[in-house]
């Protein structure tokens, strides 16, 4: 689609054509989490205090764009924020103070967006072993003839042995064969 976009020249796309899932506001507007709700794991707390985090911090960067726009409205946002600063010091650890908590949702019409979770990528490879480690998962090799290891066919024992059996007495007579003779032998003479 895009390289035929790119061949008729399209530039802009009508926002009819555009689902807000595809672009980076899908977020934008929808609550991140719940302060009521328990996870009851040990790392439920920190989920819980990230989910917390965004919300506020979402919640309070739409305040600051709305109010960044004149000064008479920045200037009164930070008086509020003082204010607020301390009286949100003086709430309780367990957050009983008296004051009342304005939900504008319901927990079931409310929306948790969350990142999805990584997968490797269909047909990435598996991590490189290093030569240390293919040595250490092979063994050693096996000789094919006794299947012991720390030789190989050419040096078996086994093999060896076998071959070396009744060379032993042979190799200490001396070679004699009558058919051949030394030139310092008396059998030899020149005829002239």
């Amino acid at each position: 689609m895009v390289c035929f976009f790119k061949k008729k020249q399209v530039l802009l796309l009508h926002e009819k054509y555009i689902l807000r899932r595809w672009t980076k506001n899908a977020k934008v507007g929808i609550s991140y989490g719940d302060s009521d709700v328990s996870y009851g794991m040990e790392d439920g707390a920190e989920k819980s205090l990230m989910a917390r985090h965004g919300l506020l911090a979402h919640k309070a960067c739409m305040i600051v764009d709305d109010a960044s726009l004149t000064d008479a409205r920045s200037t009164y946002l930070q008086g509020e924020f003082e204010k607020l600063h301390l009286r949100i010091k003086e709430i309780d650890i367990d957050g009983h103070n008296g004051i009342p908590t304005y939900s504008s949702k319901s927990r079931e019409s409310q929306q948790l967006v969350e990142d999805p979770s990584e997968v490797r990528a269909k047909g990435c490879g598996k991590r490189m072993k290093s030569s240390k480690e293919k040595a250490m998962s092979k063994g050693s090799r096996q000789c094919s003839v006794c299947g012991g290891a720390g030789h190989d066919k050419r040096t078996c024992p086994t093999l060896n042995s076998r071959f070396n059996i009744g060379t032993d007495d042979v190799a200490n007579e001396p070679y004699e064969d009558a058919t051949f003779t030394t030139v310092g032998s008396s059998n030899f003479q020149f005829g002239f």
